[in-house]
């Protein structure tokens, strides 16, 4: 049931991409590229910020599933909004539909970032450490060979109805995929925990930490453990090279002779790529570490930020778009499995949501600012400067990142203050 709800999850996310549909439609609403950069900026906002908020809630709980079924709702309404919005706002309110869109797409990543933490956390009770990378490809994978289904028939939508139906539609079948997602997810069975400091389900107010409490015992722990520094500096360098992501599908409408049937089916492109790497890098991840992951999938950002400063034509943007479905797969099968043995087990949420919540500044910020790069000088510096930090941060996690299995039980679990 666990690893279903991932795989309707996915389909729903391919039907809408962010990496294509997405801007598309931005694209409809208004020539800014600030606007299109802010999708991934709101989606990472909502996504990495929260979690360090909930993850002490987390390790306090021994059974977290009732508060993820409340939470997610928030990760799936927001889509069904966006239909309703597009058939009454499209025409007569552009605008207002971009500033409505920014808003449920923020919603929505925050539903999920409020939820991230205790989802990882049950899925590594639940399932075995040398099979999770394995659990998480293969589920992940198999969303993906739905998620090609998805990309096409979305490809095919946006290319026979018109506008704004088609984006309608488009976002109503990704609400539709989203209950199915939803009523797995509340079949599944959660392992108990074991949580710090309570032998109950949920800690009383009175035992609860202060939020300066758990300030210092975050502190406490970066201070501690010089690898997750390290993590963490990697990370910000991946998340800089995110930069271009966002805007391979307008630049590929604008510079590179794409129509938007065209960039419509690199959708596919990606989720094919997308689904192949998950497959792929699972089985890797267990055999030689996830950390190997990481530096792959930042090699992989960094060769498709390359190309595509010189892509021009369907073909070679569709190179693009697979190097991006294959470093886009790697960082989730990766942030999903990485971190989790990076830690002491009773710490977990903890580790989880600070590495989030690190990562959030750099894959928020650089979309924005590509986007302002973009305006003002073309897409070429922001193309350039992604490939240079893809570059570095497969170099730093190679160099510089210790490898979990190897250290996880050598890092004392901070006890909170």
């Amino acid at each position: 049931m666990l690893g279903a709800d991932i795989a309707f999850f996915s389909l729903g996310l391919a039907i809408s991409s962010a990496y294509t549909i997405l801007p598309l439609f931005v694209h409809h609403l208004t020539a800014n590229n600030e606007a299109v950069a802010l999708i991934p900026a709101m989606r990472a906002l909502g996504t990495y910020v929260p979690p360090l908020l909930v993850a002490g809630l987390v390790e306090r709980r021994r059974h977290v599933l009732p508060f993820l079924l409340k939470v997610t709702i928030l990760e799936r309404v927001p889509y069904l909004v966006l239909a309703g919005a597009s058939i009454w706002l499209a025409a007569s309110h552009p605008q207002a539909l971009v500033a409505i869109f920014l808003l449920m797409i923020l919603i929505a990543s925050l539903g999920g970032g409020l939820t991230y933490p205790g989802w990882l956390d049950m899925l590594a009770r639940a399932i075995p450490s040398d099979w999770l990378g394995r659990f998480f490809g293969f589920w992940s994978g198999l969303g993906g060979l739905v998620g090609i289904g998805g990309a096409a028939l979305a490809a095919a939508i946006i290319a026979n109805l018109p506008w704004p139906g088609s984006f309608a539609l488009c976002f109503l079948l990704t609400f539709t995929s989203f209950i199915f997602s939803f009523v797995l997810l509340s079949l599944g069975r959660e392992p108990a925990r074991t949580v710090r400091d309570l032998p109950g389900d949920d800690a009383p107010v009175s035992t609860r930490a202060s939020l300066r409490q758990q300030t210092h015992d975050v502190l406490a722990l970066v201070r501690e453990d010089g690898g997750l520094r390290r993590l963490i500096a990697s990370n910000g360098l991946a998340g800089i090279a995110t930069m271009a992501g966002a805007l391979f599908a307008v630049a590929a409408l604008k510079r590179g002779g794409l129509s938007d049937a065209e960039v419509g089916a690199q959708s596919t492109v990606l989720f094919v790529a997308s689904t192949a790497g998950n497959f792929l890098w699972g089985t890797i991840g267990d055999r030689f570490g996830h950390r190997t992951v990481l530096i792959y999938g930042s090699a992989c950002a960094a060769l498709a930020a390359a190309l595509a400063i010189v892509a021009h034509g369907f073909l070679a943007y569709a190179v693009v778009f697979l190097l991006l479905g294959l470093n886009l797969s790697a960082t989730m099968l990766a942030g999903f499995t990485f971190i989790t043995e990076f830690g002491p087990e009773e710490r977990r949420p903890t580790y989880i949501a600070l590495a989030a919540v690190a990562y959030a500044p750099w894959v928020i910020g650089a979309p924005i600012v590509g986007g302002v790069i973009a305006d003002t000088w073309g897409y070429l510096p922001v193309f350039v400067i992604s490939a240079l930090t893809g570059a570095l941060a497969a170099l730093a996690y190679r160099l510089l990142v210790p490898e979990p299995r190897r250290r996880a039980k050598q890092v004392p679990a901070i006890e909170s203050r």
